[in-house]
């Protein structure tokens, strides 16, 4: 019999028994079930020194081997947003998948963030039910909503009675009462499309009275807080946002595991009771916190982000079920469009990142507006004057990785966001028509709203403005260009009497955004969005349909206009595979800061 040297046990012993429990955690793991990026080259079952990160068999075994040290200690949680980003996504409308995964990977508890409302709330009743069905699922927590009234089709308050969702879980580990509760943030409750269905409390109200009632009446030993609200920097550098403000306002909360804004916290935020802690996003971290109390008026904390990426040993098992899936996406949604996973759509020789802070340095922006122009004008002729996608929109960049190849997924993570009718998913492009006087307002208001905004910042193609940022509102812009160099340019009249008509297309959520602004700007600019003879558009009459012969509407989607517009470069080298232009290198939007 071998037996383990005398130091090494004794190493293991004062590890063992240097914490009370141990956690785990992610947020915004948005359904990035493979690797990323490119996905092409996720390799997890290999130590091959694949350039990827994340990926649910990495996040599995990580779990797995942290379970073997802690056994009982061991706690897995996630703060929200674990659906919607991936071409993934779509199998959960027809019998769910991923919570059941998360499960079988050791997930305890999970939060639901917006994005899970993505697909409206008695789809995400559906998915978590039809999820049921099939297996277990980790428990689901939230402490500031419920669903508003019952409806005769809305299972979401169902969900609540028979206590699949929790407004809070009290759980023993190691000897210790553990509370936890889930929180939805003001920002993420803005970011949820239409009426939801759904009344959401105020968060830090919310979580006072779950958080004393978890310390007073439950007797924990320790309250968890999953916040799908966020952190960020304000004006002077310092880290703010209302996570942080959930954290120094409510005492009874030990630690407060954030999510929604996607952050990197290398180290906690220090706060007036307790630490805020963020992974990131898309798996590529797993956040691990050790906790010692030893009876201490304050726990002691020690956190580390580990990395997901070639070196963590993923669990085959898991892959293999990814696996199956992803052939089965290729057999039923890829198969019209001629790809599936294995497949590589273009190439590149350098990357082209996505700067959400700082827009105006954006490359990859710049490259989807013209995706969309040349998608609706060149494709399916739709005589599109300007094409407008929104900062917000985009989500990821496109890495180079060791080989430059780049697959459907790759594509399609750039620009998840959004669902349409039908099992394609990602958001319906539209068409609008207004006038150079509404189109000023327009890009006045987003010139003036940016700064603090990076969501509205819009990028475009056929368009070019000037301006004098130092000016005041609705005085900035001074000449707006429209045109192309096939087409030729025209300079926009500004004037009320000028009748011309600009069509503009963007997805159905930046339209409908235009058709509010009235609203929105406390009826400071008026926008009456019109069909190209001039006609009020209401409702979704924008929607373009791109086979008019066929029932019902026919959606061009956003991803797909990136698709086929990366599909269209020329081969460059000979391999049969498009080459992504030098075009992108450098190019910006093209807004110019007048000389005067």
């Amino acid at each position: 019999m071998k037996y383990l040297p005398f130091t090494l046990l004794l190493t293991l012993a004062t590890i063992l028994n240097a914490q009370d429990i141990v956690i785990l955690h992610t947020n915004d793991l948005h359904s990035h079930l493979n690797g990323l990026a490119p996905e092409s080259e996720y390799t997890p079952l290999k130590n091959d020194q694949d350039p990827t990160l994340g990926g649910f068999s990495r996040i599995a075994g990580y779990i797995n081997s942290q379970k073997e040290i802690y056994g009982d200690k061991l706690l897995v949680v996630d703060a929200g947003d674990f659906l919607m980003g991936t071409l993934f996504q779509t199998l959960e409308t027809n019998g769910g998948f991923q919570l059941n995964l998360m499960k079988e990977m050791g997930f305890d508890f999970c939060a639901i963030g917006n994005h899970e409302f993505d697909f409206g709330a008695n789809m995400l009743a559906k998915i978590i039910t039809d999820s049921k069905v099939k297996g277990e699922i980790p428990q689901l927590l939230c402490s500031n909503y419920r669903p508003s009234k019952m409806k005769n089709d809305d299972k979401l308050l169902l969900l609540f009675e028979n206590e699949t969702i929790l407004p809070y879980s009290v759980i023993e580990k190691n000897g210790l009462r553990i509370g936890l509760l889930a929180l939805i943030g003001e920002d993420a409750e803005d970011a949820i499309p239409g009426d939801f269905g759904v009344r959401v409390y105020n968060i830090k109200q919310s979580a006072r009275k779950t958080a004393r009632m978890l310390k007073k009446k439950e007797n924990v030993d320790l309250v968890i807080a999953l916040s799908h609200a966020g952190v960020e920097k304000n004006k002077h550098g310092e880290w703010d946002g209302e996570d942080v403000g959930l954290a120094n306002v409510v005492p009874e909360i030990d630690l407060v595991i954030s999510g929604h804004t996607h952050t990197y916290l290398a180290e906690p935020i220090e706060t007036r009771n307790g630490p805020v802690v963020q992974t990131g996003c898309h798996g590529s971290n797993v956040g691990s916190i050790e906790i010692e109390l030893n009876g201490k008026e304050k726990p002691i904390f020690k956190y580390a982000l580990v990395k997901m990426d070639d070196m963590v040993v993923a669990d085959e098992n898991i892959q293999k079920k990814i696996d199956e899936k992803a052939a089965k996406l290729g057999e039923d949604l890829l198969k019209p469009i001629a790809t599936n996973f294995s497949l590589p759509v273009f190439e590149t020789g350098y990357d082209i990142l996505f700067e959400h802070e700082n827009p105006e340095a954006s490359h990859i922006g710049p490259m989807v507006s013209d995706a969309v122009y040349f998608y609706l004008n060149e494709i399916h002729g739709q005589e599109v004057d300007i094409s407008i996608v929104a900062n917000g929109v985009v989500r990821h960049s496109i890495l180079k990785g060791n080989k430059g190849l780049q697959n459907i997924n790759d594509i399609f993570n750039i620009m998840p966001i959004g669902q349409g009718e039908g099992l394609l998913p990602g958001s319906p492009l539209g068409k609008i028509y207004i006038t150079g006087n509404e189109l000023k307002k327009v890009m006045e208001l987003i010139l003036t709203v940016y700064p603090s905004m990076y969501d509205y910042y819009l990028f475009f193609s056929g368009m070019q403005i000037i301006h004098n940022p130092d000016k005041g509102l609705f005085r900035k812009i001074s000449e707006i260009i429209v045109g192309d160099d096939v087409k030729g340019f025209q300079k926009v009249d500004f004037s009320r009497k000028d009748t011309t008509l600009y069509g503009i297309a963007a997805n159905k959520y930046i339209l409908g955004f235009i058709g509010k602004i009235k609203k929105m700007s406390f009826g400071i600019v008026n926008v009456t969005p019109k069909d190209a003879e001039g006609k009020i558009i209401e409702n979704n009459e924008f929607l373009i349909d791109t086979d008019p012969y066929t029932e019902g509407i026919q959606e061009a989607k956003e991803w797909l206009a990136l698709y086929y517009y990366l599909k269209s470069f020329d081969d460059t080298n000979g391999n049969g595979i498009p080459d992504m232009p030098d075009t992108y290198k450098n190019k910006v939007n093209p807004v110019y800061v007048s000389a005067q």
